[in-house]
């Protein structure tokens, strides 16, 4: 008897890049109870590796369209109403792609809603393809929101575009999602999970302690005020800057630069 499929898949590479990829392709990725708690686990498992970056992707053509309201099932969790309980602690998948020491990127194609949404907006960067498509979606199903959209689209675009996107969900197509600022690059769809990896390659090449400050300072700048903020952030820096092979790890970035 086969295995069953896996509702979501770890790839931990050797380059320093883990992939994360919701394996629903024939419900458009829509997540189920248990698909949010092998997301909770596979980002639980990602955080504790070597790894510096994480990209989070759909397979097929989708990305997330959020919850599976209309079937496909998702085991004996999913038969009865989920309580705190059993969500209190799933949907921080969503707190561990914001916090986690790596460099998060959601690769986002084809349909990007709700849940999925709230996924791909707590990552640290968003790249799509020309096709995909975003809706907060969850007042079109008459419920209030979950995995932190309503935080993360306060934190991209500001309150007001924050309410106006969660009261009228209407989808908004690739080119408005990058005029709006909810993704920073547009790729063809044939071309999308490619670039995104290239770029992913080109940041797990850089300096790991680096990196980590980075992103440290990263959700430092969204917590603390200025004088608060420039503290930790010159402690970060003095601990960059004291490393007994700095020179060489100058010299080796600028050779880079002039490379490229």
């Amino acid at each position: 008897m086969s295995a069953p499929v896996k509702d979501v898949l770890v790839d931990i590479g050797t380059d320093g890049v883990a992939t994360i990829t919701i394996n629903r392709p024939e419900r458009r990725n829509g997540v189920t109870v248990e698909t949010c708690r092998a997301l909770y686990d596979a980002t639980r498992a990602v955080a504790a590796s070597a790894a510096r970056v994480v990209i989070l992707r759909g397979a097929g053509e989708h990305f997330c369209v959020g919850a599976d309201i209309g079937g496909g099932g998702g085991g004996e969790a999913d038969a009865r109403a989920p309580n705190l309980d059993d969500l209190g602690l799933l949907h921080h998948a969503a707190t561990l792609l914001h916090t986690m020491q790596q460099v998060t990127i959601a690769a986002i194609d084809g349909g990007c809603a709700g849940a999925g949404m709230g996924y791909a907006m707590a990552c640290d960067l968003r790249f799509a393809s020309t096709r995909a498509r975003f809706s907060t979606a969850f007042l079109n199903v008459a419920v209030s929101g979950d995995m932190g959209l309503a935080w993360s689209l306060n934190r991209l675009l500001g309150a007001a575009r924050m309410r106006e996107l969660m009261f009228f969900p209407d989808k908004i197509d690739a080119p408005r999602a990058l005029d709006l600022g909810l993704v920073s690059r547009l790729f063809a769809p044939e071309a999308l999970h490619d670039e995104a990896m290239a770029l992913a390659c080109q940041l797990a090449a850089r300096d790991p302690f680096a990196l980590r400050m980075i992103k440290a300072n990263c959700l430092s700048a969204e917590e603390l005020p200025i004088a608060a903020f420039i503290d930790v952030e010159t402690a970060r820096q003095l601990q960059c800057t004291a490393r007994p092979n700095l020179a060489e790890l100058m010299a080796a970035g600028l050779a880079r630069t002039k490379d490229s």
